[in-house]
């Protein structure tokens, strides 16, 4: 397959270097333009403010990773990510007590975003030479022929100077620029339609504040724990809290609210929402730990879907990926997974229909929102959930959801369903598994058997994690 001259990615995000790295298969050149400048290692940065707050690189997204990026695992170890297994590692009280120690096989990546990103733009930079970055720089609109069917290119200024403006031409324009993206304001200036847009919003919000963890001798030898996450159960107690380890012996410490409980940013008041929470661990845990943050915040966390695959008009030369097309609420960290799957989305279409092909920005859109499906429909169906939430519920929905939420309820009650939850959840098998007949055979039974044989919470319901879990051996 001839390379095209020029790729222009939008957006300097995990999606966006993802979708660079295909790109730099089949373009002589790719460049990524993003209105920051990059610190020079794993630092924050004003277009990320979400890194603040705790990341999960569900299991599904650490594999594709590391196909993109081959040595994306080891250099993140080696600069302190810890490896964990989520049901070895994690002290997880469920809806209905605290889900069972075990060994579930599923990986997780414990780094911070900032490192995550970091790693996977030193390995861009190292390996593929025709990858260029324009930093300090925004976009304005597009360049495009006379009928405006076509993309030419696009118009920019500089961050830090705002006279300073320019053009840049290329054969294909990918937004990669996030929730935020401005593309359909771009679209309506040359006379064309935004795309439909489809928002549930379930009023959630983040505060986070971060932490140097206790030395391994001040820990106390009930600690088996690494992590810890608490579930909300509403409406008695409607915010979750997770202490998540990253590198350099850091915790970040994350309270979530729904239904327009937004967790208070001061620290008198997080501190008080970690106190009641249904568990005092993470409130007992910072008591050893050193704070070394404010409370962070975070409001913007709703689901958005611009249908760009569903969009009448035609721009050739023009495409949306990760946020910028579907953006998800963070709560269930599916976005930088979704953006590494969205960049191999985006190769197959390259490799089956060629880059010259007429219809290839709607392919691409088609085959996204085919990918985007299942997320969607598992963040918005929790979040349906949330008295309060807006955002229109499809028919199907309204079916599927209860059974959905059924089976997440009791998957405590049988390890098959408990490991057939945690390969969806991770994305590493599609939702379509826990409506096997086998499964929801077994998940009706443990149902039944959660109805008749559940004990009354206040007697069944410990607040702590049971300390003898600290000497079970691994199966």
């Amino acid at each position: 397959m001839t390379k095209q001259s020029h790729a222009i990615v939008i957006g300097g995000s995990m999606a966006g270097m993802c979708a660079a790295r295909i790109l730099s298969d089949h373009f002589a050149k790719v460049t990524i333009v993003d209105r920051d400048h990059y610190p020079d290692g794993a630092f924050e940065r004003s277009g990320v403010p979400q890194s603040r707050h705790v990341h999960v690189l569900l299991a599904r997204g650490r594999l594709e990773l590391e196909n993109l990026f081959p040595g994306f695992e080891e250099t993140v170890l080696s600069r302190g990510a810890l490896n964990t297994d989520f049901g070895w590692d994690f002290a997880a009280l469920r809806v209905n007590g605290w889900a069972p120690r075990e060994v579930y096989g599923i990986k997780l990546l414990h780094a911070s975003r900032v490192l995550l990103e970091a790693v996977v733009r030193e390995l861009l930079r190292k390996r593929h030479a025709n990858i260029g970055f324009i930093e300090g720089t925004r976009i304005t609109g597009f360049i495009v022929n006379e009928n405006h069917s076509r993309v030419l290119g696009v118009k920019t200024i500089s961050s830090d100077d705002r006279a300073t403006t320019g053009e840049l031409r290329a054969d294909l324009i990918v937004d990669a620029s996030g929730r935020s993206s401005k593309a359909p304001s771009w679209l309506r200036e040359i006379g064309l339609p935004a795309p439909e847009e489809i928002v549930v919003d379930s009023h959630s919000g983040y505060a986070s504040r971060w932490f140097n963890a206790p030395t391994p001798e001040r820990r106390p030898k009930e600690w088996w724990w690494k992590a810890a996450w608490v579930d909300p159960k509403v409406p008695e107690n409607p915010y979750a809290g997770v202490l998540f380890p990253v590198e350099n012996n850091r915790w970040v410490i994350t309270v979530a609210g729904a239904g327009k409980h937004y967790p208070p940013t001061d620290e008198a008041g997080y501190t008080a929402i970690l106190n009641n929470l249904r568990s005092p661990l993470i409130a007992e845990a910072i008591k050893l730990a050193e704070p070394i943050s404010e409370v962070y915040a975070a409001r913007s966390m709703a689901n958005r879907w611009r249908r760009y695959d569903k969009w009448p008009a035609r721009l050739d030369g023009f495409l949306a990926t990760g946020d910028a097309a579907c953006a998800f609420n963070p709560v269930y960290g599916q976005g930088m997974t979704t953006g590494a799957l969205s960049a191999l989305a985006l190769r197959d279409v390259i490799v089956k229909y060629g880059l010259e092909h007429a219809e290839l920005p709607r392919k691409f859109q088609s085959a996204l929102a085919d990918l985007q499906k299942a997320p969607w429909g598992m963040a918005t169906g929790v979040d349906f959930t949330v008295p309060g939430v807006t955002g229109q519920r499809p028919l199907a929905n309204r079916i599927i959801d209860p059974i959905f939420g059924t089976i997440l309820q009791y998957s405590a009650e049988d390890p098959v369903v408990r490991m057939a939850v945690g390969r969806v959840l991770h994305m590493l098998r599609p939702p379509s598994d826990l409506f096997a007949p086998a499964l929801l055979g077994r998940a009706a039974l443990n149902v039944m058997r959660g109805v008749t044989r559940r004990k009354p919470p206040e007697t069944s319901f410990s607040p702590m994690p049971p300390a003898q879990w600290a000497n079970v051996t691994p199966a």
